[in-house]
């Protein structure tokens, strides 16, 4: 009985522990790590969540820090190694691909990352250049039939979404492309709207002002309805390629001993933040929709992209090493 009575008590103090612990954060100003340089499109997502997780918290400081290099991994690693529990990332698919890509990776997001909620989600679409002899979804694979090894496309980079879809795409329709990693989403598209490169396979927000005033033609949207901001634009599924849905996404996650009342209580501050009006509108410009989700939802989408992206890299043998 009494070592009953101590298992009870135990259980108990933890629990109280962890509530407490929850309760009381933060105690300190919170890091926001962001692998990529200020000013792109994962900056602005990043930015605009800290301004309004500070109301969530009381005015609490929800400082942005910039630590680009090797693919987001150098803040992947900054955040991991923190155990300050004041240390968050913003996260993507991009850090789902990479240890996929190359063992030289050492951070793997579903053993090392603590689950928070996602962002938001964009598509990646499929693009033609001005003087692309296509104008269609359609065209294009005829075009790359009849021209094996002629057809180049762009991406921001390479072991990226964009990259992998434009793999999927050579290997399932089978078609011979080349792939042209740019130095960024913005390089890109100036490859694609100066005419050096035919078409282009890139995230939508860097794009979406080029194929409003016409100067890009969109062939195809990854996700798997049309989006409100291109409502003509057919998804690939509807094109004839069947059960590959892609959508580009950013979330919040903590390093893997972050406490799980922690977690659920960031994940609530992420959903309200995103109700407001004005960050949904500014993550439409960019080419996002604001989506919040639980700490398991997160965990699930990353597990879903893990399994499809991974059996992509293994049928094009795909390697960054």
């Amino acid at each position: 009985m009494f070592n009953l009575f101590r298992i009870i008590v135990g259980a108990a103090a933890v629990a109280f522990a962890a509530t407490s612990s929850a309760a009381a954060w933060p105690d300190r100003p919170v890091r926001l790590i962001v692998g990529f340089q200020a000013g792109g499109s994962t900056d602005v997502v990043a930015r605009l969540l800290a301004d309004r997780l500070r109301g969530q918290f009381n005015s609490a400081s929800f400082i942005v820090e910039n630590r680009p290099g090797a693919n987001g991994m150098i803040a992947a690693e900054v955040m991991r190694n923190a155990h300050d529990g004041h240390t968050l990332l913003i996260s993507g698919d991009s850090y789902v691909l990479a240890p996929l890509l190359s063992a030289s990776v050492k951070v793997h997001p579903l053993t090392d990352f603590k689950m928070i909620s996602t962002i938001c989600e964009g598509t990646v679409i499929l693009l033609a250049a001005p003087n692309a002899p296509f104008k269609t979804f359609a065209e294009m694979v005829a075009y790359a039939r009849a021209n094996p090894g002629k057809i180049s496309y762009v991406s921001s980079g390479i072991g990226n979404p964009q990259h992998l879809v434009g793999e999927y795409l050579a290997g399932e329709l089978k078609l011979d492309m080349v792939h042209v990693p740019s130095r960024g989403g913005g390089q890109a598209v100036n490859d694609l709207v100066s005419g050096q490169m035919p078409l282009g396979i890139l995230g939508l927000g860097p794009t979406l002002s080029h194929v409003k005033s016409g100067g890009l033609t969109p062939l195809a949207v990854t996700v798997g309805k049309r989006l409100s901001q291109l409502p003509n634009v057919p998804t690939l599924a509807e094109l004839g390629v069947k059960d590959f849905v892609v959508a580009q996404w950013f979330g919040l996650v903590g390093p893997s001993d972050m406490p799980d009342g922690v977690a659920e209580q960031l994940s609530k501050a992420v959903a309200g933040a995103l109700e407001d009006v004005a960050v949904r509108q500014r993550y439409e410009e960019i080419g996002f929709t604001a989506e919040a989700s639980t700490p398991g939802q997160l965990r699930a989408k990353m597990q879903h992209d893990e399994s499809m992206w991974r059996k992509v890299v293994r049928e094009r043998n795909i390697k960054i090493d």
